[in-house]
């Protein structure tokens, strides 16, 4: 493999601590050029990171149980504050101090790979991988104005937009998300489509996945090359920038390894099931942040 030794490569392919999506789609394709940055949510991307999410509720739960009881608005704003600190530590000591992001650093050095680390909620980080100073210095412009959206987005909320605008508020953004997209090597096409309707509160999953299911029903074929990677929305299933994108990677992965181009291909026909999916996993993730009815 470039610039690697097979024995290396070996080490890596076997590492069973990473996943082999994070494996090609994360490490290989940023390693070999293919792809200017990308994106790892930890621990949601680490072999066992249920578990470890699990492990953080049961710790702060008993707090939690507590903090319903606080009617005290000064009272009720310090606890909140103090298991906020408290999921901070749970996070460092559960994931940060674990095998699988222990051995994601090992490897994003071993490749000469740069990383961001990014908070977006106490036990939910976004670590960013990429080569050069130039990707670093766009990644920590995003990150400001992310936060800056956070703050507006707590002082005056959207009601139309529900709990999920106070996590994720750069996802109602077209220029933030624009900019993103570019930096992790989508195709312009597809980071416009995908922008324009989130700002007009179209679900871009169910879009997706309405179209593919479409396809499917028509019993037309589908290259699964337009899902070039995980948790990706083509603007239409015969994108050609996509298939492109896909297909070269694809082939390119082949040649350096055939281990590599196999694995390529059972995920990005993963990928297709995956986009069918999406809108049933969404919903189960959005209605943790929805209000209970009184």
């Amino acid at each position: 493999m470039r610039d690697l030794e097979k024995q290396l490569l070996d080490d890596f392919l076997h590492d069973e601590r990473i996943m082999p999506r994070v494996k090609v789609e994360q490490l290989l394709l940023t390693y070999l050029g293919l792809r200017e940055c990308s994106q790892i949510t930890i621990p949601a991307e680490f072999p066992g990171g249920v578990e470890m999410g699990q492990r953080i509720d049961e710790h702060v739960k008993p707090h939690m149980m507590k903090l319903q009881g606080i009617k005290d608005p000064r009272g009720k704003a310090l606890a909140i504050n103090a298991i906020k600190s408290l999921l901070e530590k749970q996070f460092e000591e559960v994931v940060e101090e674990s095998e699988p992001y222990k051995a994601l650093y090992l490897w994003s050095d071993r490749l000469g790979l740069k990383s961001e680390q990014t908070k977006v909620r106490p036990t939910v980080h976004e670590v960013y991988l990429f080569k050069d100073g130039g990707s670093r210095k766009e990644l920590r412009k995003l990150q400001k104005e992310r936060e800056k959206l956070r703050v507006k987005t707590q002082r005056r909320p959207d009601p139309n937009l529900g709990g999920i605008q106070f996590a994720y508020p750069e996802e109602f953004n077209a220029k933030w998300i624009k900019r993103m997209g570019k930096l992790l090597g989508y195709p312009d096409c597809c980071i416009s489509r995908y922008a324009n309707d989130r700002v007009k509160g179209i679900n871009v999953e169910v879009r997706a996945a309405k179209q593919l299911a479409d396809v499917i029903k028509a019993e037309e074929k589908v290259d699964p090359h337009v899902y070039p990677i995980g948790y990706f929305y083509p603007c239409k299933t015969d994108c050609e920038k996509a298939i492109n994108k896909g297909s070269t990677w694809h082939e390119l992965l082949q040649k350096e390894d055939e281990r590599l181009g196999a694995m390529y291909g059972e995920m990005i026909n993963v990928n297709v099931i995956m986009v069918l999916r999406q809108p049933e996993l969404i919903n189960r993730y959005v209605s943790q942040f929805r209000r209970p009815e009184s």
